[in-house]
């Protein structure tokens, strides 16, 4: 944010003694004012003063008791001020406050840090966590993360302790399930129902799919280091544990990039400053070996090329390189649902989740185009923006790869969630 040139400053004078539901008052308004985003604000401790009750108060040793006057001041745009002072306002029962333009002549930040230094995980974590026991069947668990549109359940023994973990990856490598979680989403209830009968007759239970002692953080772990965490290890979420290793939340890759993403929103004059020789721009972490295809490409090539990367993500661009869609394996589910017979339908996800490639792709697919496919229009960012603006598009739009385009807005990569939490985390 920009303060130079016509700002107003505000005055808020107090007692000393005053209180806001048994906290000081004058620290009660800081905290509304970083709150509302404020860019800054000062308390000044007066060492003489009165009042309207016309008794003099000093600082003086006799008189430790006084109630002194506290002054609480601020700058900011006048537009930021007149969001804020309404609040002030109510917590202000009696004193006096004042606002006055002033001319800012410089106006400097210090860069600081993604992730807030005075939060834990604990503060952001989701705390409603579903979670599942070791001898919990595996129709039971199944039937659970697709109806809960889960990925992941920790698992925890008689106590509460976490003593394992199932994901979506655990399902497919062990052999409970065909087809990714996301995608059984995509499904019919029929077929979703057909699929959880047929795990009802298999005996295995959470004991045997889990990933035993998994990776946890315990309830004070700072935002940073669960993010460089979740970065060198590749993960997504990680459960949140007490002392005890009891299970209290669990804290996503999505958590911490939703932090950062307020943080700038609160904060717009506030430079973030990646670790010395971290990434600076979305240029430095794209993924350079994305398919793209054309509108007019045919759709049983598209799927070929959609199939070449585990992304599982194709581009599609016109005669200049422009970017005008993007295709996922979602996408093409959803859209074929209506257009071919249930059972086609899984056989077509069965291939997208590393199965056999369905006989008769070419004769279905006969006529139809990545146009008819894709989501249009895309979001796309320059090469040399700020990592920070892919953080802002992501969680403002719920989005998990944005497109980078060149000068002359060609294709040149994409940007994930993880390559940019990757950089964001890097430690100097």
């Amino acid at each position: 944010m920009d303060l130079s040139g016509h700002a107003q400053q505000v005055w808020i004078f107090v007692g000393e003694s005053d209180q806001w539901h048994g906290r000081p008052l004058s620290l009660a308004l800081l905290e509304t004012l970083k709150r509302n985003g404020i860019v800054g604000g000062t308390v000044l401790r007066g060492i003489a003063g009165y009042g309207a009750h016309s008794f003099i108060h000093t600082s003086s040793l006799v008189e430790l008791s006084s109630d002194l006057p506290i002054i609480v001041t601020f700058v900011d745009r006048p537009d930021r001020v007149a969001r804020v002072m309404p609040e002030i306002m109510s917590m202000v029962r009696e004193g006096l406050i004042t606002a006055a333009p002033v001319e800012v002549l410089k106006y400097t930040s210090r860069a600081i840090g993604p992730f807030p230094a005075h939060l834990t995980v604990a503060d952001i974590m989701t705390r409603q966590v579903v979670s599942v026991h070791p001898d919990t069947p595996i129709a039971e668990i199944v039937e659970l993360l697709i109806n809960r549109a889960l990925r992941s359940a920790p698992v925890v023994d008689d106590e509460h302790r976490v003593v394992g973990i199932i994901t979506d990856g655990d399902l497919l490598t062990r052999g409970a399930t065909e087809l990714p979680l996301a995608l059984q989403r995509e499904l019919s209830l029929a077929e979703r129902a057909a699929t959880v009968e047929t795990l009802t007759r298999r005996p295995h239970t959470a004991a045997d799919l889990m990933t035993p002692n998994p990776v946890t953080l315990p309830m004070t772990t700072s935002l940073a280091e669960a993010a460089a965490v979740m970065a060198d290890r590749g993960l997504k979420r990680l459960p949140v544990v007490d002392e005890q290793r009891r299970l209290v939340g669990m804290v996503s890759r999505y958590d911490l990039l939703a932090t950062v993403a307020e943080g700038l929103r609160q904060r717009p004059a506030v430079r973030i400053a990646p670790s010395d020789g971290a990434p600076q721009t979305v240029g430095e972490i794209m993924m350079t070996d994305i398919p793209a295809v054309h509108p007019d490409t045919p759709l049983a090539e598209t799927l070929d090329r959609l199939l070449e990367t585990d992304k599982r993500r194709v581009i599609v661009v016109d005669d200049d390189q422009r970017v005008v869609g993007i295709i996922t394996d979602g996408d093409v589910l959803r859209r074929a649902a209506k257009q071919v017979r249930p059972g086609a339908l899984r056989a077509l996800a069965a291939w997208f989740g590393g199965g056999a490639r369905p006989p008769g792709l070419e004769v279905a697919a006969e006529g139809r185009t990545a146009a008819n496919v894709m989501t249009s229009p895309v979001i796309t960012l320059p090469v040399d923006a700020p990592i920070t603006d892919a953080v802002h598009l992501m969680m403002a739009h719920r989005i998990k790869r944005i497109p980078i385009v060149d000068a002359d807005g060609r294709f040149v990569g994409l940007v994930g969630r993880a390559g940019v939490l990757a950089a964001l985390s890097r430690r100097e």
